[in-house]
């Protein structure tokens, strides 16, 4: 094999293993269960196995050397453009639509915009399948795992109805 072919694999390697050695710096169990660096540890560890394997045989990747001529990907159609677009800009409005509606208005207005807007399923479903995900999510992240969630008038009297 050509040294070429490996270098990606082997660059992805070397970064894989230094963050692997940063998150065996955190705690991966505690007196609770498991600790904030039980995740990191286990993720790392898999992408670093996975690239070694590839950095030892790159054939085994999809799209190796076998398929060096590869086509040009053709340009997305109208409909596909505008899903993207959807996507990219639900991204941001989630990390800054709860700061400022709450966990279940994003939850409802994220649900609408991706399975109604984008993937074009009915809005009765997507509206209800919004409301199950908030509801959801704030039972089970703010209720029974105790995170901090942003908290409207609809939080609170969704929590209220718990206590």
């Amino acid at each position: 094999m050509r040294a070429k072919e490996r270098l990606p694999y082997l660059v992805a390697s070397a970064i894989a293993l230094a963050l692997l050695w940063q998150a065996r710096a955190l705690e991966s169990w505690t007196f609770l269960g498991p600790g904030p660096g039980l995740f990191p540890q286990l993720t790392t560890g898999a992408a670093a196995a996975i690239a070694i394997l590839l950095a030892c045989c790159p054939g085994l990747a999809a799209g190796g050397s076998r398929d060096a001529e590869i086509e040009a990907q053709p340009r997305l159609a109208g409909e596909d453009r505008r899903r993207f677009l959807v996507y990219c800009l639900a991204l941001p409005f989630l990390a800054f639509g709860a700061a400022f509606l709450g966990f279940v208005a994003t939850s409802l207005c994220l649900a609408l915009a991706l399975t109604w807007h984008a993937e074009r399923h009915p809005w009765p479903r997507a509206l209800a399948f919004g409301a199950i995900c908030g509801v959801a999510g704030l039972i089970g992240f703010g209720r029974l795992l105790g995170a901090t969630l942003p908290e409207t008038a609809i939080e609170q009297g969704l929590l209220a109805l718990l206590r």
